[in-house]
């Protein structure tokens, strides 16, 4: 058995944490990861009356802006997982809101909304507007937009 490590003055890991702890703030996944939860519990809040969450509306918009889409083009553009993506597409396909079918190459699936995703997709916007309204008030939306461009370019450049 080692013997006990010793707390003191001279501790590094000590020295080190007392360093960066008040330094949280500064760290950009933290950052991202506060504002992602803020702004999700604001747009999740807003779409109740719906029946959507905001990370369904989300992939719903993608499918709709590329249908019929490959699932794996889907997880792609999204930045997805295909785990998150799977369970949210059954959770809208058990829904009636999107429909699955084989592509040409019986290893692909196609995704696309139905007639009844549609009409939530457009009975969804009005809310999505006052969730933009609202999020609007806490960041300049603008200032996200060219963040999340710059991100997702720098991300497809490193993939």
């Amino acid at each position: 058995m080692g013997k006990p490590v010793r707390e003191g003055v001279g501790d590094p890991a000590r020295a080190v944490a007392s360093t960066y702890a008040p330094r949280g703030n500064e760290c950009a996944f933290n950052n991202l990861k506060v504002l992602s939860r803020v702004l999700s519990s604001v747009y999740d809040e807003e779409l109740r009356p719906v029946g959507l969450r905001a990370s369904q509306l989300a992939l719903m918009w993608a499918i709709l802006a590329a249908e019929p889409v490959e699932l794996g083009h889907l997880g792609v553009a999204t930045f997805t997982d295909q785990t998150t993506l799977s369970r949210t597409i059954a959770t809208l396909k058990r829904a009636g809101l999107v429909s699955l079918r084989t592509g040409t190459d019986r290893r692909v699936r196609m995704v696309a909304l139905t007639a009844a995703g549609r009409e939530r997709f457009a009975a969804a916007m009005p809310l999505w507007e006052a969730a933009q309204r609202r999020a609007g008030e806490w960041i300049p939306l603008d200032t996200l937009r060219s963040l999340a461009r710059k991100v997702r370019k720098g991300a497809h450049v490193a993939a």
